[in-house]
């Protein structure tokens, strides 16, 4: 099930809220709330989805109390082995399979199995709760209805942000507060006029040029570039947008969910700019695969590997493709220069550093958005051939002004306009007008065709 759904915007949403206001004070009532709102969740995508994760949730909680009982590091690799694999076969296998009937020219066919909602993140939900529970982060012996309840969380289900095990049990404890009904109403309209009044707007021009490349069509340089930089935008809107709503309806809930974004596309540098984007990934694979590594703190080549296998796994972990793999060991190059090139952080001192980190991402998205590594090798070589005579597309001229203004809600507006932000009329016309757009985004809901998350497909 999505947000943007109209059987969740006008049914399920309205009637949970009213459910959530008449039980505020009632401190047993959040559990048998968020346990309904996930079963529903997971049920839209069918029983299957539902019993998958209660069976997981089940796996893991045993693996928890068994890990609490005995410290023991084989026990405990064995424990995250068996966590992860439900996800390297359902997602991997495949990809593996195609590859092996490639280089060996054989002809194993390819397993079909079903994709349960949300596996790749509350799979990394099970990582960290297991790791925490080794390390002895989490205090008493956890309850299975409550690993259940974090594991298949709904407003976190489909596209994050991933959240720790500890912040999910504050949540469940805290009280829910009146007066977060309406920041968390205007967190939720946030997030869905970015969604369907950005991102669902610049779709169509991503869509022609990306999709065009994949039939094999030719186009101009710079319609490429503009193609190229209006993916970026809505994958942008799009993520960011999602994580509003999920931190709204959090909110809602008295569930502190963390922040995933900090205006990534005004990063001055590659270090600066994954510091800003998708920050509860790249969070977890700080604390739960690069220091455990040894992080920075090691000789140089024991460095370069550490940073070589979290980048690759990033790029498997978003996608079983080769564009994926290629995507994420761009984004190690890159980080190695800023680390041990002494100009490469100079650069990032200056505005130019900006310019560079808009260029590197936006060409690194490009393979992020290709269906395949040759697709985007295509579109890559397109957006560099200068000496092309192509006319420029009416499309990408016809979507430049819209593209620009997106471009101008990238800047940290608030940051910029403190002073204003802070008087209070002004807070009440900003409310005010962010609720009014979110009414006009949900009336556009009804009057468009449905467009899943981006990254409800990771």
């Amino acid at each position: 099930m999505s947000f943007t759904l109209p059987i969740f915007l006008f049914l399920l949403l309205p009637c949970f809220t009213l459910t959530v206001w008449l039980t505020r004070k009632r401190s047993d009532a959040k559990k048998y709330l968020v346990f309904f709102a996930n079963a529903i969740f997971c049920l839209w995508n069918g029983a299957a989805g539902m019993l998958f994760v209660t069976v997981y949730s089940c796996v893991i909680w045993v693996f928890s109390i068994i890990l609490t009982k005995k410290k023991n590091k084989v026990l405990f690799a064995g424990t995250l082995i068996l966590a992860v694999m439900p996800l390297l076969t359902i997602k991997y296998s495949s990809f593996m399979i195609r590859n092996m009937n490639t280089v060996f020219q054989s002809s194993i066919r390819l397993p079909a199995f079903y994709v349960p909602l949300g596996i790749s993140f509350f799979s990394f939900e099970a990582l960290s709760f297991l790791s925490d529970v080794y390390h002895n982060r989490i205090g008493d012996s956890v309850m299975f209805t409550d690993t259940l309840l974090y594991l298949s969380f709904f407003p976190t289900i489909t596209s994050g942000p991933i959240i720790r095990y500890r912040d999910f049990e504050t949540g469940l404890r805290n009280p829910v507060k009146s007066a977060d009904f309406w920041p968390a109403a205007e967190r939720f309209a946030l997030g869905i006029c970015k969604k369907m009044l950005i991102a669902d707007k610049l779709a169509p021009l991503a869509n022609y040029y990306f999709d065009g490349i994949a039939a094999g069509n030719d186009f101009s340089f710079i319609g490429l570039w503009i193609g190229s930089f209006a993916y970026s935008l809505q994958l942008y809107f799009d993520f960011s947008g999602y994580t509003d709503m999920a931190i709204g309806i959090g909110r809602l809930l008295g569930f502190e969910l963390c922040e995933n974004f900090d205006h990534p596309y005004c990063a001055s540098g590659i270090t600066d700019f994954w510091r800003r984007w998708h920050i509860s990934l790249s969070r977890w694979f700080r604390d739960y695969v690069y220091i455990p590594l040894g992080g920075n703190r090691c000789s140089v080549p024991r460095h370069v590997f550490n940073l070589l296998t979290v980048w690759l796994l990033t790029g498997i972990w978003h996608g079983a493709d080769w564009s994926f793999v290629f995507w994420g060991l761009g984004y190690f190059i890159l980080l190695l220069l800023e680390k041990y090139v002494p100009v490469m952080r100079k650069i990032g001192e200056r505005w130019v550093g900006h310019v560079y980190t808009l260029l590197c991402v936006n060409l690194l998205w490009v393979l992020f958005r290709a269906e395949n590594l040759s697709t985007a090798g295509r579109y890559l070589a397109g957006m560099l051939r200068l000496s092309a005579t192509i006319q420029t597309e009416t499309i990408a001229f016809r979507f430049l002004p819209y593209l620009l203004m997106a471009m101008m809600l990238c800047l940290p507006w608030k940051s910029i306009l403190r002073d204003a932000t802070e008087n209070k009329w002004l807070q009440i016309c900003r409310r005010t007008a962010v609720l009014l757009l979110g009414l006009l985004a949900i009336c556009a809901v009804v009057n468009t065709n449905y467009a899943p998350y981006i990254y409800g497909a990771f």
